[in-house]
This record gives structure tokens, C-alpha cells and sequence, in this order.
């Protein structure tokens, strides 16, 4: 009896401590990680991620996997300066195989991809075929990938332009017309004023004479005026000569009746 007792018991403690084992093994593993794990961007970005490994304590010496994208595009790839491709991944072939020198024990980055966001939705980048390889020995197959998320680009919408108003049209103010200044009259001393000049007078135009006179217009205002220029001077001057000519008409008869009495 005792006997079939310690038969049930002992492979019941065996089989308890292998799944203990396992699940302390499990929590242990290595694993691969791709950050940032979250982000947002605006399609058309380009942005850069980073791969690497969560050693979790374990010793890592190569690292093997392939990446996956999803709504991303590769433009390319760069691997960390202290690690050794043996399998180096590039756009066209983004599979890998990475040995690390002394191998490590510590969380590391294996290497950079630069990518570009698609259009507006949900992006990731992946890893698929993951062994984390310690001395001779799986230490980890699992991995986290990202999420991102794409938003549309927003077009701005042009702002309305205001209809410019129309300038005040300003109405000219006349200028005012300056005023000549009053000429001065420049008195000469000792100046003699100047002659007044007649007044032309209308040209009497000759009117014509009976055929009885023959003597010109012309000629009898000569004679009237004797030359004088004045009608009245020529008078008198005729007026002078007939009293004249009677004096010595006279004087002529006494001087003949004198002479006669002798």
C-alpha cells in the first residue's frame, strides 16, 4: 500500500516541477522589439525605426528574423556600428543575421530602418522567423512589432481675401489765381509830359463843285488862309492887305492931284 502511494506521489511532483521549469524558462526567453512602439504621423513622412534584442538576462550571440511593413516603404537600412552581419537586410531583401561580438547580456540595437508613411490608416513594421541565439542554444523566438498611425495631409483652405475698398476719391480744391500786383507808376522828375496827339479826324472826302468855279477847294482855302493855316488869320490878313492897297491907292490920287495943281 505504501508502496503504490510513493508510485502516484513521485511521478506527480516530477511532472509539477518540468512545468514549473518550463514556465520559468518561458518568462526568461530573449526576444526582439521594434521602437518606437506607437507613433503618429502624416502619410508622406519620413521617419526612422530601431530593431533590437531584450536579452531578459540571457546571453545573446546572434540574432535571426526578416521585417515585415505594413503601409510603410523602406527606404533604408543601417546596421549598428559594434555588431557583425553575417546576413546583412536591405529594402528589396529585409532578412537578417546579426552576431554580436563577446555576445552580450544587456538589452541592444541591431540596427535603424529609415521608412516613409503611406496613405491615411494603420502602419507597422514586423518580424517574422525570430531566433535569438545564445552559446549554441535558442534563447528566444518572440517578438514586438509597432503600430502606427497615418493621418491624412490637411489641405489648408485658402483664407478669402477681403475685397480691397475703394480709396476716397479727394476732389481737387482750386488753386486760387493770384492777382497781378498793382503796377506802379514810375513819376520822372523833370519829365515832360507827353503831347496829347490829336484825334484823327475822319478824311473829308472832296465834294464836287459846279462846273462855274474853277478854281480847286484846295487852292481857295490856301488863299483864304494865306498860308497861315487858320481861316481867320487869312481874314485878317486879307482884311489888312485891301486897307493897304486903299491907303496907297489913295496916296497915289493925292500925289497925282498935287502934281496936277502945279
Amino acid at each position: 500500500m505504501k508502496n503504490t502511494k510513493t508510485k502516484i506521489v513521485l511521478p506527480a511532483i516530477i511532472f509539477l516541477a518540468v512545468i514549473g521549469f518550463v514556465g520559468i524558462a518561458n518568462a526568461t526567453t530573449a526576444s526582439l522589439y521594434v521602437s518606437p512602439a506607437t507613433l503618429t504621423k502624416i502619410a508622406g513622412d519620413a521617419f526612422n525605426v530601431s530593431v533590437g534584442f531584450n536579452a531578459s538576462g540571457n546571453k545573446v550571440c546572434a540574432v535571426e528574423g526578416t521585417l515585415v511593413f505594413n503601409n510603410l516603404t523602406c527606404q533604408s537600412i543601417t546596421m549598428a556600428a559594434d555588431v557583425t552581419p553575417q546576413s546583412s537586410p536591405t529594402c528589396a531583401n529585409p532578412h537578417f543575421l546579426i552576431g554580436v561580438p563577446s555576445c552580450a547580456t544587456v538589452n541592444k540595437a541591431l540596427l535603424t530602418v529609415s521608412v516613409k508613411a503611406g496613405s491615411a490608416g494603420a502602419a507597422s513594421v514586423g518580424l517574422t522567423g525570430v531566433d535569438v541565439i545564445g552559446e549554441g542554444v535558442s534563447v528566444g523566438s518572440a517578438s514586438a512589432g509597432s503600430n502606427y498611425t497615418i493621418n491624412a495631409v490637411v489641405v489648408p483652405q485658402p483664407t478669402p481675401t477681403p475685397a480691397p475698398s475703394p480709396a476716397p476719391v479727394s476732389t481737387p480744391k482750386p488753386n486760387p489765381i493770384p492777382m497781378p500786383a498793382p503796377k506802379t507808376k514810375i513819376v520822372q522828375e523833370n519829365s515832360q509830359p507827353a503831347p496829347e496827339q490829336p484825334a484823327e479826324q475822319p478824311i473829308a472826302q472832296p465834294v464836287e463843285q459846279p462846273a462855274v468855279q474853277n478854281l480847286p477847294v484846295a487852292n481857295i482855302g490856301g488863299f483864304l488862309t494865306l498860308g497861315t493855316g487858320s481861316v481867320w488869320a487869312g481874314i485878317i490878313a486879307i482884311i489888312v492887305l485891301v486897307i493897304v492897297v486903299c491907303v496907297v491907292c489913295i496916296l497915289i490920287q493925292r500925289k497925282r492931284k498935287n502934281s496936277g495943281k502945279k
